[in-house]
């Protein structure tokens, strides 16, 4: 399964928002700076923020639901 990153932010509400929408449209997606935040703390995401990861085949839906929310 080939995983590709279709949002990264370092503020972390935004990430809880994109997770919720996928939740709700059954896109199957992975952070893999997840732990890492929780971790370090406020000061954990630096520079890359945390990266959202969808599976090849659902990249262009999630670039759409992404774009219908406001996430450009």
């Amino acid at each position: 399964m080939n995983f590709i990153t279709v949002f990264n932010s370092n503020q972390s509400f935004q990430i809880s928002i994109v997770k919720n929408l996928f939740d709700r449209e059954k896109i199957n997606y992975r952070i893999p700076d997840e732990f890492m935040d929780s971790a370090a703390g406020i000061g954990g995401l630096g520079i890359n923020g945390m990266h959202v990861q969808v599976l090849e085949e659902d990249v262009m839906r999630a670039k759409v639901i992404l774009k219908d929310a406001g996430f450009n």
